[in-house]
Protein backbone atom coordinates (compact mmCIF):
# COMPACT_ATOMS: atom_id res chain seq x y z
CA UNK A 1 0.00 0.00 0.00
CA UNK A 2 2.86 2.33 0.82
CA UNK A 3 4.39 1.83 -2.65
CA UNK A 4 1.07 2.81 -4.31
CA UNK A 5 1.06 6.07 -2.33
CA UNK A 6 4.64 6.83 -3.35
CA UNK A 7 3.88 6.09 -7.01
CA UNK A 8 0.75 8.27 -6.87
CA UNK A 9 2.69 11.11 -5.21
CA UNK A 10 5.42 10.89 -7.86
CA UNK A 11 2.83 10.92 -10.67
CA UNK A 12 1.21 14.04 -9.20
CA UNK A 13 4.61 15.72 -8.81
CA UNK A 14 5.59 14.93 -12.41
CA UNK A 15 2.26 16.24 -13.69
CA UNK A 16 2.55 19.43 -11.62
CA UNK A 17 6.07 20.07 -12.91
CA UNK A 18 4.99 19.63 -16.51
CA UNK A 19 2.23 22.26 -16.35
CA UNK A 20 3.42 25.63 -17.62
CA UNK A 21 1.78 28.98 -17.24
CA UNK A 22 0.00 30.12 -20.37
CA UNK A 23 -0.01 33.83 -21.00
CA UNK A 24 -1.00 35.89 -23.99
CA UNK A 25 1.71 37.52 -26.04
CA UNK A 26 1.58 41.29 -25.95
CA UNK A 27 2.73 44.05 -28.28
CA UNK A 28 4.04 47.49 -27.36
CA UNK A 29 3.51 50.38 -29.76
CA UNK A 30 4.81 53.70 -28.48
CA UNK A 31 3.26 54.24 -25.04
CA UNK A 32 0.57 51.57 -25.54
CA UNK A 33 0.49 47.84 -24.89
CA UNK A 34 -2.15 45.31 -25.89
CA UNK A 35 -2.55 41.55 -26.09
CA UNK A 36 -2.08 39.89 -29.46
CA UNK A 37 -5.20 37.81 -30.24
CA UNK A 38 -4.96 34.02 -30.30
CA UNK A 39 -3.63 32.55 -33.57
CA UNK A 40 -2.14 35.92 -34.65
CA UNK A 41 1.54 36.86 -34.66
CA UNK A 42 3.18 40.24 -34.94
CA UNK A 43 4.92 40.75 -38.27
CA UNK A 44 5.91 44.41 -37.95
CA UNK A 45 5.90 46.81 -34.99
CA UNK A 46 6.98 50.46 -35.08
CA UNK A 47 6.51 53.41 -32.71
CA UNK A 48 3.07 54.14 -34.22
CA UNK A 49 1.66 50.87 -35.53
CA UNK A 50 1.61 47.09 -35.30
CA UNK A 51 0.78 44.59 -38.03
CA UNK A 52 -0.58 41.23 -36.92
CA UNK A 53 -1.23 38.29 -39.22
CA UNK A 54 -2.91 34.93 -38.87
CA UNK A 55 -2.38 33.89 -42.51
CA UNK A 56 -2.54 35.42 -46.01
CA UNK A 57 -6.20 36.50 -45.67
CA UNK A 58 -6.45 37.44 -41.97
CA UNK A 59 -4.65 40.60 -40.82
CA UNK A 60 -5.00 43.31 -38.19
CA UNK A 61 -3.23 46.67 -38.28
CA UNK A 62 -3.27 48.81 -35.11
CA UNK A 63 -2.31 52.47 -35.55
CA UNK A 64 -1.92 55.17 -32.89
CA UNK A 65 -1.96 58.77 -34.13
CA UNK A 66 -2.17 62.33 -32.84
CA UNK A 67 -5.09 63.01 -35.21
CA UNK A 68 -7.22 61.20 -37.74
CA UNK A 69 -9.36 62.29 -40.63
CA UNK A 70 -13.10 62.24 -40.11
CA UNK A 71 -14.99 58.99 -40.66
CA UNK A 72 -16.55 60.54 -43.77
CA UNK A 73 -13.10 61.40 -45.17
CA UNK A 74 -11.80 57.90 -44.44
CA UNK A 75 -14.87 56.40 -46.12
CA UNK A 76 -14.43 58.61 -49.22
CA UNK A 77 -10.72 57.69 -49.38
CA UNK A 78 -11.42 53.94 -49.37
CA UNK A 79 -14.27 54.28 -51.86
CA UNK A 80 -11.94 56.19 -54.20
CA UNK A 81 -9.60 53.15 -54.05
CA UNK A 82 -12.35 50.78 -55.17
CA UNK A 83 -13.67 49.62 -51.81
CA UNK A 84 -17.45 49.22 -51.49
CA UNK A 85 -18.98 50.59 -48.28
CA UNK A 86 -21.25 47.92 -46.74
CA UNK A 87 -22.18 49.30 -43.33
CA UNK A 88 -21.37 51.15 -40.17
CA UNK A 89 -21.79 50.49 -36.46
CA UNK A 90 -20.93 52.22 -33.19
CA UNK A 91 -20.46 50.54 -29.83
CA UNK A 92 -18.68 50.90 -26.48
CA UNK A 93 -15.72 48.74 -25.50
CA UNK A 94 -13.49 49.18 -22.46
CA UNK A 95 -14.76 52.73 -21.94
CA UNK A 96 -14.11 53.77 -25.55
CA UNK A 97 -16.77 54.87 -28.04
CA UNK A 98 -15.82 52.84 -31.11
CA UNK A 99 -16.89 53.72 -34.66
CA UNK A 100 -16.81 50.77 -37.08
CA UNK A 101 -17.01 51.05 -40.88
CA UNK A 102 -17.15 47.98 -43.14
CA UNK A 103 -15.87 47.70 -46.72
CA UNK A 104 -15.47 44.96 -49.34
CA UNK A 105 -12.98 44.54 -52.18
CA UNK A 106 -11.51 41.53 -54.00
CA UNK A 107 -13.31 38.88 -51.88
CA UNK A 108 -12.05 40.48 -48.66
CA UNK A 109 -13.94 42.45 -46.04
CA UNK A 110 -12.13 45.27 -44.26
CA UNK A 111 -13.50 46.41 -40.91
CA UNK A 112 -12.14 49.79 -39.84
CA UNK A 113 -12.47 50.80 -36.18
CA UNK A 114 -11.52 54.19 -34.79
CA UNK A 115 -11.79 55.80 -31.38
CA UNK A 116 -10.22 58.50 -29.23
CA UNK A 117 -7.86 57.28 -26.51
CA UNK A 118 -8.08 58.57 -22.95
CA UNK A 119 -4.95 60.70 -23.51
CA UNK A 120 -6.49 62.49 -26.54
CA UNK A 121 -4.64 60.46 -29.19
CA UNK A 122 -6.49 58.24 -31.63
CA UNK A 123 -6.44 54.55 -32.38
CA UNK A 124 -7.40 53.10 -35.77
CA UNK A 125 -7.63 49.33 -36.18
CA UNK A 126 -8.25 47.61 -39.48
CA UNK A 127 -9.31 43.97 -39.51
CA UNK A 128 -9.24 42.11 -42.84
CA UNK A 129 -10.85 38.70 -43.36
CA UNK A 130 -12.32 36.77 -46.31
CA UNK A 131 -15.79 38.03 -47.31
CA UNK A 132 -17.14 34.53 -46.70
CA UNK A 133 -16.43 34.88 -42.94
CA UNK A 134 -18.10 36.95 -40.24
CA UNK A 135 -16.00 39.01 -37.80
CA UNK A 136 -17.90 37.84 -34.72
CA UNK A 137 -20.07 39.92 -32.47
CA UNK A 138 -18.56 43.05 -30.92
CA UNK A 139 -17.69 41.16 -27.73
CA UNK A 140 -16.30 38.16 -29.60
CA UNK A 141 -13.81 39.31 -32.21
CA UNK A 142 -10.06 39.93 -32.07
CA UNK A 143 -10.38 43.71 -32.42
CA UNK A 144 -12.53 43.99 -29.30
CA UNK A 145 -10.01 41.76 -27.52
CA UNK A 146 -7.27 44.24 -28.45
CA UNK A 147 -9.37 47.21 -27.31
CA UNK A 148 -10.20 45.51 -24.00
CA UNK A 149 -6.53 44.78 -23.32
CA UNK A 150 -5.20 48.28 -24.16
CA UNK A 151 -2.93 49.77 -21.52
Amino acid sequence: MKSKSIILALAVLIMACSITAISAESASVGDYTFEIPDDYKSTDITDTQATLEKDDTHAIVVIFADSVSSSDDAKANLESKGYTFIGQNSYDANGYSVNQQNFEKDSLTVYSYDFEMKDGKYCVITYTIPSSEQPGENDDNPVTDIIKSLK
